[in-house]
């Protein structure tokens, strides 16, 4: 059984083994779909009344309290943040806005003149409180996708499914022992596919600049900024990772694209490999 939705910026597409009990399976890749939108409700940049956007808004004048799953998303960036010694950073967001890639709500305005701060001044306070230490504007586009292919896979644990995919635009998680094939797009001609090999229990996420850049008027751009120097990195190239997760995969395969490195020591530290094409 196969669904496809518009989803989260990309289109999802859900896989479950075949199951005589259609209904059932109906449903679970419902619950499946509906815990992913509730992930971009939740971390939308785009959407001004988002979790994500108020903490953006009052984080860094007071405590705020957010859902779980927001909270979850937030320890695992900054856990990858310190991993990879800041080559993965969602505190980027205010490159992307001024290149024109992410919004520019109004009420932000009033931080411009502050010095921003990195995500070392991310504080996190269990069960779910955020605070920032400086001025922050977070962008979880990096890392959100992945966490959301992750709770749509636990949707299909919890309603029985134990066979299944999961796919939202690249970000790819198995579910079970039969091994599907995995294909990435070659970032010398980005419309043709190429096959890696085959998957099964676990997940592969891949960046790229190609569908992202574009002529600015201080050369080209694209959606994966160096957060070390707040370049742009356009390179045709293909940054992929194979984790257990999707959370990791997503959130490594933009320090790979930093670092250029399929030997760094993270990979190691997450169970997971680097694919640079």
């Amino acid at each position: 059984m196969r669904r496809c939705r518009p989803l989260l910026g990309t289109y999802v597409e859900i896989s479950i083994a075949a199951n005589p009990d259609c209904q059932a399976g109906h449903l679970a890749i419902h619950q499946a779909f509906e815990a992913m939108a509730l992930v971009g409700r939740l971390m939308s940049f785009h959407d001004r009344a988002s979790e994500l956007s108020a903490i953006n808004r009052h984080a860094y004048r007071q405590p705020v309290a957010v859902h779980p799953w927001t909270y979850a998303v937030l320890v695992s960036a900054k856990a990858l943040y310190m991993a990879t010694h800041g080559a993965f950073d969602c505190s980027i967001a205010p490159v992307l806005q001024k290149w024109g890639l992410l919004p520019t709500h109004a009420d932000q305005y009033r931080l411009a003149s502050r010095a921003p701060g990195r995500l070392d001044d991310l504080d996190l306070t269990p069960p779910g409180t955020v605070r920032f230490k400086r001025p922050l504007r977070l962008d979880l586009g990096g890392i959100a996708k992945g966490y959301a292919v992750d709770r749509a896979v636990e949707a299909l644990l919890q309603s029985g499914v134990r066979q299944a995919s999961v796919n939202a635009g690249g970000d790819l998680r198995v579910l079970g022992p039969e091994a599907i094939a995995i294909h990435v797009r070659d970032p010398a001609d980005p419309i043709r596919l190429k096959l890696l090999g085959h998957l099964s229990d676990g997940a592969i996420a891949t960046s790229g600049p190609y569908f992202s850049q574009h002529d600015s008027d201080d050369g080209m751009r694209a959606a994966l900024v160096h957060p070390k120097s707040g370049t742009s990195i356009t390179a045709q190239k293909s940054y992929s990772v194979i984790a257990p997760s999707c959370v990791v995969a997503d959130g490594l395969t933009k320090a790979l694209a930093v670092d250029v490195d399929p030997t760094a020591h993270y990979f190691k530290k997450y169970q997971s490999r680097a694919i640079l094409l």
